[in-house]
């Protein structure tokens, strides 16, 4: 039987291409905003990440590699904007020598690849560029620069560039998406770069992200890029929560921002955890604080969570109890976070379908959804998100048809 030919990206005022898709933190939010016209679909390299990709009917491509892909390819060559988190493990430890040189080396590279006319010039500089990066003893130092790479071809080989561009990482990502801004600029665009803080914006978890924005504006390349404005208190330790606001006060998982600009309180894992948790716990994390693995990080069910990663099931939960001094202490422990838990915690719909064995780090890599939604809608609609797709995106279930990776078919 021959197999179907695989479709080109769906015909949407937003075409999106996602680069290292993962397992759909970006994507589950494109499908929220579905009636704005936007429509995605993601590259992703990992099987496991695919299965869980294909069970929640997200659009992805046949070709899993990043690298063997580009703005021509029929799969993507209708996309209009181009979104990514590449891996940066190699230059993300901070202090590390390594990780600095890899930094320098990404930056040296990057520049070599600016400022090209033509699509000869540019091939040049990509072939040395790849030679270099395939070269060295970690290969994810490269990866990287493909962003940079798709938007170049977009622009001199499809003849049409990228109309938005949105890239996101971990913090210590920043100076690399700085040097973008100032290449992008050259090239017609209209970009900046921010760290977003995820609590900022009513996930309930204390999470960073280091967040370009590029528009096509060759008239205007200098103007003020929109990033998304704070909707929720950030969370500080020893800071009192805010009050709930507008009759939430079962501290409900999406509460609306104060009006007047004012904002609501953090969402605590209580309020994400609450149909499975209802009672008050705390948090021991995994990590030491300041290298001490005496010295255990410790939220309680009214605080955001501490950034959630793939080791997140190491985390130990405890009742918090009242001692006989009055003042809270552990109780017994208690079972660890389900896949499912985590995945709230990231603000992935409860029914998000997960796939396979490495469920938890598909899970600690994924940007959340709700944090996407502020991004997508600052950067394609200029505006704050509408406070029904957070109701969408909490109720959304995946499609009960099975979905074959890289069809079109989906919820």
């Amino acid at each position: 039987m021959t197999r179907p030919a695989l479709p080109s990206h769906p015909p949407a005022r937003f075409g999106i291409v996602d680069l290292f898709a993962g397992p759909g933190g970006l994507d589950i939010a494109a499908t929220i905003m579905r009636d704005e016209g936007v429509e995605s679909i993601g590259v992703e390299w990992d099987d496991a990440t695919r299965a869980t990709r294909a069970a929640a009917g997200l659009l992805t491509t046949d070709t899993k590699d990043v690298a063997e892909l580009g703005p021509c390819d029929p799969e993507v060559v209708g996309a209009t904007v181009l979104t990514g988190g590449p891996p940066c493990q190699s230059f993300s430890v901070a202090g590390s020598r390594k990780g600095h040189k890899a930094l320098d080396d990404v930056l040296r590279l990057a520049t070599r690849l600016a400022d090209h006319e033509d699509e000869a010039t540019f091939d040049t500089a990509w072939s040395e560029v790849k030679a270099e990066t395939d070269a060295m003893s970690d290969d994810r130092t490269g990866f990287v620069l493909q962003p940079l790479r798709w938007i170049m071809e977009a622009k001199l080989k499809r003849g049409r560039p990228y109309d938005v561009v949105v890239l996101e990482q971990v913090p210590t990502v920043m100076p690399v998406w700085k040097h973008y801004v100032k290449i992008l600029r050259r090239t017609g665009y209209a970009a900046d770069a921010h760290v977003l803080h995820s609590e900022d914006f009513g996930v309930p978890q204390a999470r960073r992200r280091a967040v370009l924005i590029a528009q096509y504006d060759p008239e205007n390349v200098h103007r003020k890029v929109r990033f998304p404005e704070a909707t929720h208190q950030r969370y500080r330790k020893g800071v009192e929560r805010l009050a709930p606001v507008h009759g939430h006060q079962d501290g409900s998982l999406f509460p609306a921002p104060h009006d007047g600009g004012t904002l609501a309180p953090w969402v605590s894992m209580g309020d994400a955890l609450r149909a499975t948790r209802p009672d008050d716990f705390v948090m021991v994390s995994n990590y030491g604080s300041g290298g001490d693995p005496k010295k255990r990080g410790r939220r309680t069910s009214d605080d955001p969570a501490p950034t959630i990663t793939g080791k997140v099931r190491r985390n130990r939960l405890f009742v918090l109890k009242e001692g006989d001094s009055g003042t809270k202490e552990d109780g017994e422990e208690l079972e660890r976070l389900t896949f499912e838990e985590a995945g709230l915690l990231q603000s992935f719909p409860a029914a998000y379908p997960w796939r396979s064995t490495d469920v938890a780090q598909q899970i600690g890599n994924a940007i959340p959804p709700r944090l996407s939604l502020h991004i997508l809608s600052s950067a394609l609609l200029r505006e704050p998100p509408k406070e029904e797709w957070f109701d969408r995106l909490r109720d959304w279930e995946p499609s009960r048809r099975p979905v074959r990776e890289g069809t079109a078919e989906g919820p």
